[in-house]
């Protein structure tokens, strides 16, 4: 798991420290600021990988960047760091073996994954030699649909890393991921099967039903075929208003149910493997998400966070989980306020200060924990910096109104000038049953 971060030179934000909370650790900030790219590196410490070939470039003028953590392996912490050498646009790190982080998961924006398995990653290169730089790369599965990549800087002889999480992955000629569409099949017809040691399609049907709104369950059905000219059958949900065919999930469905897959079939690979090495499996998991509220309706962004805390504890028990979520949702900070614990959890925000000036600055705060209350208490607070929930036609007429009644009329924008006008535009904006109306009403219109 990843104990610290410290990043110099390296991003928007000239010194970046960070000390992680062990259990959740809640990105927040402005677009463009920083939260991708911070999951980014967090993933590479700790697998050597980056995710996408989205390879950290330190600017032209910087002189000496570097990317230090601290890993706590299975038996102690470990510390690492690396330099960027301008002359072959690389990072190099120490050599040797790295510390064991345990299983580590990405669930990018984009609908993109990668995954790092400690049982089957960690001796996955096979030319590597003994005492060389032993970083093997982690799996990748890009958006579904999108264009091969490989990764950055390795090379044409890396092996294009292709396919996406509906239809596989493949390497070299290996077959590394069945795909979601094989998989569910697969695990359908045989979850009565005695001989089938791991319960994969148990799991995932518990890990469906956990990331799925408690008030519209997702259920996992028979598989099915859908098209003339494809002879697969494909994965099925039923749904409230009836059974729907994988071609046919809503976006929002898809990337829950593609994050469940890769959490079973990441987990289910993880113990096949310890077992064929005779190894116990890892008890730590790190899942990083990056805006898991993506394509998803307010009453899921309310549940999505909880549920993805106690999803791997589905697995069984004693099994740690750190988890790292960006977001851009209130409702996702309002739904972490039961059970936010601050010996364990911690909360972030990237913040660009003097906007307006010549000499912006990016920043990274560790934020003292608060409850809020609500959707609106989060939107007005100093996470997202919002005076008022509102329009900003609204917040302009009611800032219009509060200047007009401390008697500051100097500050009134043109259009606004006189309790007429701001009462015509308050009607337009403003419901009948609006908070601020007795305040306008009792001051200004008795």
């Amino acid at each position: 798991m990843l104990k610290s971060l410290k990043l110099h030179e390296v991003g928007l934000v000239p010194e970046l420290n960070a000390s992680f909370g062990e259990r959740l650790n809640i990105i927040t900030g402005d677009n463009g600021l920083g939260k991708s790219f911070l999951l980014d590196v967090c993933f590479w410490t700790l697998t050597g990988t980056w995710p996408g070939g989205r390879m950290a470039m330190p600017d032209i003028n910087s002189t000496e960047p570097t990317i230090a953590c601290e890993i706590q392996s299975r038996t102690k912490s470990v510390p690492r760091e690396a330099k960027y050498d301008f002359r072959t646009q690389s990072w190099t790190r120490q050599r040797g073996r790295p510390p064991m982080p345990g299983l580590v998961i990405y669930a990018g924006v984009d609908g993109s994954f990668a995954v790092w398995d400690p049982a089957r990653n960690y001796w996955r290169d096979l030319n590597a030699a003994k005492d060389g730089d032993q970083w093997p790369r982690a799996f990748q599965f890009p958006p579904e649909g999108s264009c091969e990549y490989e990764e950055a800087g390795s090379g044409s002889d890396s092996g294009t890393i292709r396919n996406d999480v509906a239809n596989g992955l493949e390497e070299w000629g290996r077959v590394l991921c069945n795909g979601l569409i094989a998989d569910w099949v697969e695990w359908y017809y045989r979850r009565t099967d005695s001989m089938n040691e791991v319960p994969a399609f148990q799991y995932l049907e518990n890990v469906i039903s956990i990331l799925s709104h408690p008030l519209e369950p997702l259920q996992c059905g028979e598989p099915r075929k859908v098209f003339l000219d494809d002879s697969r059958k494909f994965p099925t949900l039923k749904m409230p208003y009836g059974t729907v065919p994988y071609p046919q999930w809503s976006a929002g469905v898809k990337r829950v149910v593609n994050f469940a897959y890769l959490l079973v079939w990441a987990w289910v690979e993880h113990l096949q493997a310890a077992s064929l090495r005779k190894e116990e499996p890892t008890e730590r998991v790190v899942l990083i998400v990056d805006e898991m509220e993506a394509h998803l309706h307010p009453k899921w962004q309310r549940t999505i966070l909880p549920a993805i805390l106690s999803v791997v504890e589905s697995f069984g028990a004693n099994i740690d989980v750190q988890v790292f979520a960006a977001t851009h949702s209130p409702l996702v900070l309002a739904s972490a306020e039961p059970w936010f614990d601050e010996t364990r959890d911690k909360l972030f925000c990237f913040n660009l200060q003097n906007p307006a000036g010549e000499n912006a600055t990016v920043t990274f705060d560790n934020l003292p924990w608060a409850v809020h209350g609500d959707m609106v208490g989060w939107l007005t607070s100093g996470i997202f910096g919002l005076e008022q929930a509102r329009s900003r036609e609204a917040e302009r007429a009611i800032e219009a109104a509060e200047a007009f009644m401390r008697g500051a009329t100097g500050e009134l924008p043109a259009g606004l000038t006189t309790p007429e006008e701001i009462t015509r535009e308050l009607q337009r904006l403003l419901p009948g049953m609006d908070p601020f109306w007795p305040r306008w009403i009792v001051q200004v219109m008795r």
